[in-house]
């Protein structure tokens, strides 16, 4: 294979294989060390707080995160993709998606005051008048990832992602300490703090991630370019195929913690949640090292297969390291946050170490999938596994508990192994190859002055 590399635009100084090596790695370590900060700031409420405010805290979050990864309507796999392509309209198309992206999660923080578990969930008229703002923020936040991939600097993102572990944690730690913990426990104010430092924080870094967004599109030679998008119809049969997968993503990481919750009670849920942070942890950083490969392949399709490989190294290497820490690290920490933490989900933990191995190629699969802008078998396997954790998380609480979600996880994972591990090694082994073909290389594209 020719190691032929494409002169870079001025003010690129980094090679397509440098930047995907940079960025990925910047994600995974970024990922990791927020893992690790989010045990803390799990283990430092818990020691604070009640299991069962810290439990009423956690669900609250997690729906949450889940409604905000609904209300960003895949825009994040567009903006992932196609960013790179679109030139001089790229700060247009943010401003525009981001508002959209506001509107539809401050309607989804609504209607889950309407809809869902109020008095389980809301401790208070502050909190429930202040959760639609939360999901806003929230999903804001996390949408601010794919862009900054789109943009060729998904390293950002991790800097912004350790921000927010660390900044929490602190947050949290100065509320307990001025406030005084003990005269918060058991009270509205004790989940309120949880939840309020995880808000605020984000609200500050993400406000700061905004300027460095305008001003990279703003600065950059690459996005004074003329736009080299495909054609309306395609973009939109791309964008309803990937919403319909992040919707039923989002649909079954946000029944689990409300099913964990009404069928095995809160401070259940507080054990599963502590410890399922390991699990998302790795979860994410599979799939967000997925978002440079794509990004990097928009922009250089004629290094494809070597972005190819070195993605899945990369992504092998994240899921043996993860098993072994799921095994043999993560259990001696939920010790350190307490005993009953540890025995409530060292079971669910075993359980990731052999799913999160098995999500790799469903992981490799959707980003290539998305490299050839074709997600109809992604799509349909997508639905398989939502409805295999939901159904399997329902059926099997009631008698394991929390480590009937794993084997729900477990089942889902290997069913979709199963069907895409023949897809994943064909675009390995030929099918790149087509896709990277001379044909294939991006039409040089003109600046736009002024």
């Amino acid at each position: 294979m020719s190691r032929l590399r494409l002169r870079p635009l001025p003010g690129e100084d980094l090679t397509a294989e440098t930047n995907l090596n940079v960025n990925t790695i910047a994600l995974i370590l970024s990922n990791g060390l927020t893992c690790w900060l989010g045990l803390f700031y799990g283990g430092a409420a818990a020691r604070v707080f009640p299991a069962e405010d810290v439990g009423v805290a956690a669900a609250l979050i997690n729906s949450a995160l889940m409604l905000s990864t609904l209300s960003i309507l895949s825009l994040d796999r567009i903006y992932e993709r196609f960013l790179p392509l679109a030139g001089h309209r790229s700060a247009d198309l943010i401003r525009r998606g981001f508002a959209i992206v506001a509107a539809v999660a401050m309607a989804g923080g609504v209607g889950l005051i309407l809809l869902g578990p109020r008095d389980a969930l809301f401790t208070s008229g502050w909190v429930l008048a202040a959760y639609p703002l939360f999901v806003v923020v929230t999903a804001l936040f996390i949408l601010q990832d794919n862009v900054l991939a789109g943009l060729g600097v998904a390293r950002w993102a991790a800097v912004k992602n350790t921000g927010l572990a660390i900044g929490k944690l602190a947050v949290l730690i100065v509320v307990a300490l001025v406030a005084g913990a003990g005269a918060l426990a058991g009270t509205a104010a004790a989940s309120t703090a949880i939840v309020a430092a995880w808000g605020v924080t984000s609200a500050v870094i993400g406000c700061g991630v905004f300027v460095a967004i305008n001003r990279r599109c703003r600065n950059h030679p690459r996005f004074s370019l003329v736009p080299s998008l495909p054609p309306l119809r395609e973009m939109w049969s791309y964008f309803g195929s990937s919403f319909g997968i992040t919707a039923m993503l989002s649909t079954g990481a946000l029944l689990v913690p409300l099913i964990v919750v009404a069928q095995v009670g809160a401070s259940a849920n507080a054990y599963f949640q502590i410890a399922w942070q390991f699990v998302s942890a790795l979860y994410m950083t599979i799939h967000l090292a997925v978002s440079p490969f794509v990004a990097e392949a928009a922009t250089h399709p004629d290094k494809i297969p070597a972005l190819s490989w070195r993605t899945v190294w990369m992504l092998i290497a994240v899921a043996c390291v993860g098993g072994i820490g799921l095994v043999f690290v993560a259990p001696p920490m939920l010790s350190l946050v307490g005993p009953e933490y540890r025995a409530g989900s060292t079971d669910l933990l075993l359980l990731a170490a052999l799913f999160i191995p098995l999500s790799v190629i469903g992981a490799a699969y959707d980003g290539f999938a998305r490299v050839q802008r074709k997600l109809r078998l992604q799509l349909v396997m997508t639905f398989v596994w939502t409805v295999t954790v939901i159904v399997g998380s329902l059926v099997l609480t009631r008698e394991l508990g929390v480590t009937g979600v794993g084997y729900a996880y477990l089942a889902a994972e290997a069913i979709c192994a199963v069907v895409l591990i023949g897809p994943t090694i064909g675009w390995l082994s030929t099918g790149m190859h087509r896709f990277a073909a001379p044909g294939a290389a991006p039409t040089p594209l003109a600046r736009v002055d002024g």
